[in-house]
């Protein structure tokens, strides 16, 4: 029998994780046929009974357990994995290691659509005591696909895992791409070979693979012993020997990752004393391969003393030593600097001396503030104090009706918003960053944000920090975009989006299927996603036969009742991400569309926060001010017109149809890029021709797609729950009762 996805399993000693393990294959979406092949390598615990009992409790599944005669390592037990393989594709998962439930289903997909040797997925950290940590910034994270010697920018990754990666067999196979045996770092010279010689590489930018900080993993004991940089330098010398790139920089991209990793392995796992002798070993073998290599110009200071004044070219141990010492205690860019002025002169003693003056002024304030903030963090907490954070300190969206809610209700709650919004009475406002705020941020149960937090807000343990989000999905979010732009300019941007998520013990969805989205998006667990429905859409609900209040808004815009109304509100392009002059002809043509409709109808020019719009405004354009809230545009209006704005979602809890204006979709797909079902459930409202449009609201009784409308309503719009802000404040209560 032939699968299309073989799980090689190599085992020595994992009793504690093995069964997470297999049961993370076990939960998987995929739905084609998987083998999973375990090479145990001479385990002396439990861990081949619990496979055998594992293999018992899922006889529908096709396990094979094979044990090694003597322990021959990771890579021994790999390259039998290879050999036993029966599936089109090969993925390698550690025993004590875990993937996401989605992770086949995603790499399987993307290696069918590509034709590729191998697609790679994204990783984090996994810790007992802290769960999550993404720490990885791969400059090629934020590609789609590398093609030929675009293939060897892999050798820029900071860790060469092996994991993480459907591989084609037959790719493996025919390039006779084997592991190291018989010693550990036994991946090193499986990656370089891979990266040579791969010709299509797909990328998933969503860390989908787990790697768990184990203390008892195989890299992490016998450090008092010489077998790891032993096993280093055998995996180097192999690697080395079968090392012929296609790429000019990738000589100095794997150099120096294996610098690199020779200081920090004879630091960390080796007797004191290795250091030197190994370093000085390392570089008699990558000098003999060559030292005659492309080097970049534009490179950090520590690569600029390495390959640039060519110290590791030369062999100078010393002074690599040297330089990577002053690194890690940060004085090397001041150094570096200084290297590159020569003698001149950096700046005269006037301007020193005010330098001096301001900077010692600012460190002082700093450190005052500090340990006045630390003492509102030593002060007990206060379990019924709520603190609003807002959507980046505003008083909209979901924060608003929330709180409104709450400082309605007859509660003993104390409620505080942050925000310079004069709408929010003073008794409940608090100004962003006063001493007032970081007293309430510190002694506060609950938290309430509904954007992005800065990091530099501390979370106390016992707090419950409330993500609100600020719409269903219909782009795809952090970790499920290869955000292309934006992670150019800003490759640590996940990094920090991460460690705000980290602290989320809770977010907030609208249906079932955002959650899935969320979920992914955020690689964050189920049970942290309380799918309650929006408050701003329970709004929407509450007021939707509201007449009264339909009028006045329309009379504070300047609408005439005999009119009806089209909200537009498109939404920003991450294509525009720092760019000086917009792109802006992915906007509606609303004049023209005015035109065409014989002034019927009104249109409401919404703008995004972050994007720019067509200054238009005529007798039948209004621009609104940017006060007045979405929701109370949504509420009047009659048809929507959006592109990829989660906006539809709002509008169809309460029967607003929609039509999406979209010119520019494969643009938006490399920069961003939309989910794929939604893709599928709603290409039938793309309107890409103005004419279309206008035929296509003049006839919307008779040719508007409503069995279409009402599946996407059914799967994505928050017709179900039957009071947001009802079960939001009561998951509040119970929160602050514990």
């Amino acid at each position: 029998m032939d699968f299309d996805i073989s799980v090689i399993i190599p085992t020595y000693n994992v009793e504690r994780y093995i069964q997470e393990a297999l049961n993370s294959i076990v939960k998987q979406t995929f739905d084609g046929e998987i083998e999973i092949i375990i090479i145990d390598d001479c385990s002396t615990d439990n861990t081949p009974k619990l496979i055998e009992e594992f293999k018992k409790n899922h006889n529908n599944l096709e396990i094979k357990l094979l044990y090694q005669e003597r322990n021959m390592r990771q890579g021994t037990a790999r390259n039998r994995g290879i050999r036993e393989a029966r599936g089109k594709y090969v993925f390698f998962l550690d025993g004590d290691d875990f993937i996401d439930f989605t992770g086949f289903d995603k790499l399987y997909k993307k290696a069918e659509a590509g034709s590729c040797d191998m697609v790679l997925c994204d990783w984090a950290y996994y810790y007992e005591d802290r769960g999550l940590v993404y720490v990885n910034n791969d400059l090629f994270l934020y590609q789609d696909f590398l093609y030929g010697k675009e293939s060897e920018q892999l050798f820029q990754a900071i860790t060469y895992f092996s994991v993480n990666k459907l591989y084609s067999r037959e790719f493996l196979i025919n390039n006779n791409i084997k592991f190291g045996e018989g010693y550990i770092y036994e991946d090193f010279e499986f990656y370089l070979n891979v990266a040579q010689k791969a010709n299509v590489v797909g990328i998933i930018s969503n860390p989908l693979y787990k790697v768990r900080v184990n203390e008892y993993s195989t890299t992490k004991t016998n450090t008092n012993s010489t077998e790891h940089v032993n096993s280093y330098l055998k995996a180097v010398q192999n690697s080395i020997k079968l090392f012929n790139p296609r790429g000019d920089e990738s000589y100095y991209h794997v150099y120096k990752h294996l610098i690199q990793k020779t200081i920090y392995y004879s630091k960390e796992r080796a007797p004191f004393g290795h250091k030197r002798k190994t370093l000085r070993k390392v570089l008699n073998i990558l000098n003999q391969k060559s030292t005659n290599y492309h080097v970049p110009l534009n490179i950090i200071p520590l690569n600029h003393f390495f390959f640039r004044r060519k110290y590791v070219q030369k062999g100078k141990v010393s002074l690599i030593l040297m330089v990577n010492w002053l690194q890690s205690k940060g004085k090397l860019v001041k150094i570096f600097k200084f290297a590159q002025k020569g003698k001149q002169k950096i700046l005269n003693n006037i301007i020193i001396k005010k330098y001096r003056k301001t900077n010692l002024y600012k460190k002082q304030k700093r450190k005052k503030l500090k340990l006045t903030i630390d003492k509102y963090y030593k002060q007990p907490l206060k379990q019924n104090t709520i603190l609003f954070l807002g959507f980046d300190y505003r008083y909209v969206g979901n924060s608003k009706y929330f709180f409104d809610y709450l400082i309605k209700k007859d509660s003993y709650l104390n409620v505080f918003f942050v925000t310079k919004d004069n709408n929010v009475p003073s008794e409940y406002r608090i100004n962003p960053r006063s001493l007032k705020f970081y007293e309430k941020l510190a002694s506060a149960k609950v938290v309430i944000a509904e954007s992005w937090v800065p990091l530099d807000f501390r979370k106390r343990d016992e707090a419950k920090w409330i993500q609100l989000w600020h719409g269903t999905p219909f782009k795809k979010l952090l970790f499920d975009s290869h955000e292309y732009h934006i992670s150019k300019f800003n490759r640590n941007h996940k990094r920090q989006k991460q460690k705000d998520i980290s602290k989320w013990d809770y977010i907030l969805s609208d249906s079932s299927k955002a959650k899935d989205k969320f979920a992914s998006a955020f690689a964050i667990d189920n049970e942290k996603i309380i799918n309650n429905g929006y408050p701003r859409v329970q709004w929407l609900k509450d007021n939707q036969k509201n007449e009264v209040l339909k009028s006045e808004i329309k009379l504070n815009l300047n609408i005439p009742e005999d009119k009806k109304v089209i909200l537009y509100v498109p939404t920003w392009r991450d294509y525009n991400y720092k760019i000086q002059v917009p792109d802006i002809s992915y906007l509606l043509d609303i004049n023209f569309l005015g035109e065409g409709l014989q002034n019927e109808y009104v249109f409401l020019n919404k703008q995004h926060s972050m994007g720019n719009i067509r200054n238009e405004e005529s007798e039948f354009i209004i621009i609104p001010n940017k006060n007045i809230e979405v929701q109370e545009l949504i509420l009047i209006s009659d048809i929507i017109i959006s592109d990829y704005s989660s906006i539809i979602f709002d509008g169809m809890a309460i029967d607003k149809k929609f039509y999406l204006y979209i010119n520019d979709f494969d643009k938006y797909a490399k920069a961003r890029g939309v989910y794929e079902d939604l893709n599928d459930l709603l290409k039938v409202f793309y309107v890409s021709d103005v004419e279309e449009l206008i035929y296509k609201i003049k006839e919307i009784e008779k040719v508007y797609p409503m069995e279409n409308y009402k599946e996407v309503q059914s799967l994505y719009s928050n017709i179900n729950n039957n009071d947001s802000n009802k079960n939001l404040y009561n998951k509040i209560i119970e929160l602050i009762s514990n």
